[in-house]
């Protein structure tokens, strides 16, 4: 640790070992989903078009739910592709509706959606299904 020349800094620093337990602490845990949340969400909210964005996404997130449910894909790839089509659906749905994919007045039947992706993977071989829930905040 680097000495501060003023003894009133110096005796505010917080040591090394602390200073990273707080920030994983206070990290977001994913910021890649953060990032795209944020942008659909601004722009829903700027181009005042956010029922439009919601059906858009919902339509997404049923072709893919469909494709997937009636096994129509071409091969594990283009399946796989399409549980994460549908579960980036319903996390940014989550994000953006103010009531949530949960709700009642959601579009997209998150039940359904979940009891179909709990047996698929994605990264690192987690279930699809634990990925929806940790990303969606209506969602514990």
């Amino acid at each position: 640790m680097v000495k501060s020349q003023d003894d009133g800094i110096a005796s505010n620093v917080i040591p090394h070992e602390v200073s990273n337990q707080m920030s994983l602490f206070y990290a977001y845990h994913n910021p890649m989903v953060k990032t795209v949340v944020d942008s659909a969400s601004q722009f829903a909210k700027d181009s005042r078009n956010e029922p439009l964005v919601l059906d858009c996404i919902s339509a997404l997130a049923a072709g893919s739910f469909n494709t997937v449910k009636q096994g129509k894909s071409d091969g594990p790839e283009s399946e796989r592709l399409c549980v994460l089509v549908l579960a980036t659906c319903c996390i940014l749905y989550d994000w953006i509706s103010p009531q949530g994919v949960g709700s009642a007045q959601s579009s997209i039947d998150i039940k359904a959606v979940l009891d179909m992706v709990s047996e698929h993977t994605l990264a690192d071989n987690t279930p699809a299904d634990k990925v929806v829930r940790a990303n969606c905040r209506t969602l514990r």
